[in-house]
């Protein structure tokens, strides 16, 4: 585990970030888009490094991504990347899920693919085709009963769904922004507002299957 956490580091800021990432105000944060896009912003502890070097490693490692995967749809972007009080916050926008683990695995799965930190979002019926563990139980994210098992989950194939390891982000929370409606989530997922869900320190995969 201490192998994934020290590469993961590396994929995310190339060499300069440390810590779990929060700040007073702000938490790193998955967003999907209407359009499918996913706007992920980090928010880190700041070494010592200028926010010029910063950006320059982080674009190398864009760079190399894009250049690699030219063939799909969109490239990866660096937004922003600015710094606060020994904070920094990093947003960057993916053209689908697909990229963002990609991108987000590039360097983990090279040296082991065992140790890659999946993130998904599609239907129910996709992940299940993807081999993804569909033999869990979901609670209600508001009141009511919880689904229980793969055919619970299968009778709603159709619904989006969200798989993630949360060790993409060294097991610190993370929120994830959604369109739609979170209906049901595993117990490692707490609602953190409207379309919004805060998933815990753990170190199995998060669920949430959304509305529509």
């Amino acid at each position: 585990m201490e192998k994934w956490k020290k590469i993961s580091l590396l994929v995310l800021l190339g060499f300069i970030l440390s810590g779990c990432g929060k700040t007073t105000v702000e938490v790193t944060t998955i967003a999907i888009q209407k359009d499918g896009t996913i706007v992920h912003t980090m928010v880190e502890n700041f070494g010592e490094e200028s926010v010029d070097t910063l950006q320059s490693m982080m674009q190398e490692k864009v760079d190399i991504y894009n250049d690699d995967n030219s063939g799909t749809e969109g490239s990866i972007t660096i937004n922003t990347v600015e710094t606060d009080e020994g904070m920094v916050k990093v947003v960057m926008t993916y053209p689908d899920a697909a990229s963002f683990d990609g991108f987000m695995n590039m360097d983990v799965v090279a040296v082991d693919p065992a140790l890659r930190a999946p993130f998904f979002y599609g239907t129910v019926e996709d992940a299940y085709m993807q081999g993804y563990d569909m033999e869990i139980s979901l609670e209600s994210a508001e009141e009511g009963d919880g689904l229980q098992g793969k055919n619970d989950l299968l009778s709603m194939g159709k619904n989006k769904l969200i798989i993630y390891d949360n060790e993409m982000n060294q097991g610190a929370a993370v929120q994830i922004s959604t369109q739609e409606k979170p209906l049901y989530i595993s117990d490692n997922v707490t609602v953190a507002g409207k379309n919004l869900v805060e998933v815990s320190e753990t170190d199995k995969l998060a669920y949430i299957l959304l509305e529509g």
